[in-house]
């Protein structure tokens, strides 16, 4: 079976060291105060460096998008749908959005982090909708005199331990804004000893809308710096994993809820 990379606080703590601005956020307790291991994917057992090598995932995150991964219900109000559909000069926003789903298709890029797609899909007016947020499975062109040159463009895409449990939190992009995901174990009953427990995750998704469309190709919004452009969609607290939401000064908005994840459908574990 597939084991996930797991990255320590003390590794974050690395990372946020080379960030400029970090913010804080209130972050959920865990109520049942013990670590999970998703859908019971063997016995989590880190190098010196904290990292869990896990054979790379079968299937890449975003080829044939909904032939593989795991789709499940999205709770989200009419007045988020709007929000989130209503792009200054390109979209219009929902009437009456119905059957609002999300699909998860990730894998392992490289390290431990975890590129591939997200997507958003409702119906409206008897028109179905589906808007892909992405976050890359290879690394940043090389700019001159540019920043984060070379680096994983899934960078701040990995499995950590917060609060005693184990949990994901994500940056994905489209033309119109950038979202966050955040997954956390759903509490469980533990089976018999000799038998792995199924645990399936719940999550949420925030997004922040593009004051204008994004046509850049050689950096996505969370390696977009505020005062370059309109795309930056960066949070501290993501980046450092020091939180489960992007904070109130990263300018995201809930969308919405989801749960009963198959983590070993969502990021395509063999």
């Amino acid at each position: 079976m597939k084991n996930l990379i797991l990255i320590t606080s003390k590794m974050a703590l690395v990372v946020a060291m080379g960030l400029i601005g970090v913010g804080c956020s209130k972050s959920n307790s865990n109520p049942g105060g013990t670590t999970a291991n998703p859908a019971g994917i063997g016995t989590p057992s880190p190098d010196a460096n904290g990292i869990i090598d896990p054979i790379a995932p079968g299937a890449p995150g975003d080829s044939s998008l909904f032939g593989a991964g795991f789709t499940t219900d999205l709770v989200a109000t009419n007045d988020k749908m709007r929000a989130y559909t209503t792009i200054p000069g390109s979209l219009t926003a929902v009437n009456n959005p119905t059957n609002i789903k999300i699909h998860l298709n990730l894998a392992q890029s490289e390290a431990g982090r975890y590129g591939g797609a997200i997507a958003v899909t409702y119906l409206d007016n008897g028109v179905q909708h589906t808007g892909i947020f992405r976050a890359g499975m290879g690394r940043n062109q090389i700019i001159k005199g540019g920043y984060d040159n070379n680096e994983l463009e899934a960078k701040f895409n990995y499995w950590f331990n917060f609060e005693n449990q184990l949990v994901f939190t994500a940056f994905f992009e489209d033309s119109y804004g950038g979202i966050v995901i955040s997954l956390t174990p759903q509490p469980t009953l533990a089976g018999n000893d000799a038998e792995p427990i199924s645990v399936k995750y719940k999550g949420e998704i925030y997004f922040k809308n593009f004051n204008t469309e994004k046509t850049t190709p050689y950096r996505q919004c969370w390696f977009i710096y505020t005062g370059i452009n309109a795309h930056d969609c960066r949070s501290s607290v993501i980046q450092t994993k020091v939180g489960l939401a992007p904070g109130d000064g990263a300018g995201y908005t809930l969308l919405g809820t989801f749960t009963n994840v198959d983590i070993k459908q969502a990021f395509n574990m063999n």
